[in-house]
């Protein structure tokens, strides 16, 4: 099972709940990235073997789990070469409202020291809105701001639905904050396994946590990581503390700001709605009714 995106969504968490199922494994380190070189314009030039060796504790249960936050905005040379590769593999794509997720991708680059610390957050969008206005977000050098277009979900989710077609799921962030225990629950009989064989988080017998509000600016660093008492505990589960430290000291977005992105992406999100209804998705969150 891969979960290609998106970014600032909270893929590892939901990554790391699926794993408390004895039927589902995980790889040995957070991100494996065999593909990425595609999102570029490069071969990969890796054997699948590479891959493989990844799931070294891999012991025959039905599903190996990746999350791969650069793969979705890969085009069709990313989806063609992930299902030659991959065949028959399920596809498990979390999507977040995309004004929420370009703050999120900001604030954590600039704790991570990828961003000027000096740039602010209307600067990094106009530095966005430039490098779009003739595509050179695609180029590697210019990754840092890619997220604002591949926030523009509509262009590449099609790719996705046309490669892999009902092994697709789309599921939202916002969805698995409000209930997460009912969201993985759905995942898991997606996935034709039983919930009821998950291992409830260590300590906290029958409760599957949550996510903060997704206002927050440190959904992807600051939050209580589901804990996962598989055989061999993964770990990349555990944040940075540096970076948790670095994102407290900087502010929320403007509601001003807010709104400016949130314009940016409505009619794109209004065009993702009508794609997700003929894909059989009725209930939507609001940010893709407000598009």
């Amino acid at each position: 099972m891969l979960i290609p995106g998106v970014s600032h969504a909270g893929a590892a968490m939901l990554a790391a709940d699926l794993g408390r199922h004895p039927d589902v494994c995980l790889p040995d380190v957070k991100q494996i990235n065999y593909f990425t070189p595609l999102r570029f314009g490069r071969p990969v030039e890796s054997p699948l073997d590479d891959y493989d060796r990844h799931y070294s504790r891999w012991s025959g249960e039905r599903y190996r789990v990746e999350t791969g936050p650069d793969y979705f905005d890969g085009g069709l040379p990313m989806t063609t070469r992930i299902a030659e590769s991959l065949p028959g593999v399920h596809v498990v794509l979390l999507l977040r409202d995309p004004a929420h997720r370009l703050w999120t991708s900001y604030v954590d680059k600039l704790a991570r020291g990828r961003l000027p610390r000096a740039m602010s957050y209307e600067t990094y969008i106009d530095r966005c809105l430039a490098l779009r206005s003739n595509r050179a977000e695609r180029f590697e050098g210019n990754r840092h701001f890619r997220t604002f277009s591949s926030g523009f979900y509509v262009e590449f989710l099609p790719d996705w639905l046309e490669a892999f077609g009902r092994r697709v799921l789309v599921v939202f962030t916002e969805d698995l904050q409000d209930e997460p225990g009912a969201g993985v629950r759905d995942v898991l009989t997606w996935l034709d396994l039983d919930p009821a064989t998950s291992n409830p988080p260590a300590g906290e017998e029958g409760e599957t946590g949550g996510y903060p509000p997704s206002e927050s600016s440190s959904l992807s660093l600051n939050r209580r990581l589901w804990s996962l008492p598989q055989r061999t505990p993964a770990p990349w589960l555990e944040p940075a503390a540096g970076a948790i430290a670095a994102v407290r000291r900087i502010p929320r977005q403007s509601e001003r700001t807010l709104a400016r992105v949130r314009s940016l992406y409505a009619a794109a999100n209004n065009e993702l709605g009508h794609v997700l209804r003929g894909h059989g998705l009725q209930s939507l969150p609001g940010w893709v009714l407000q598009g």
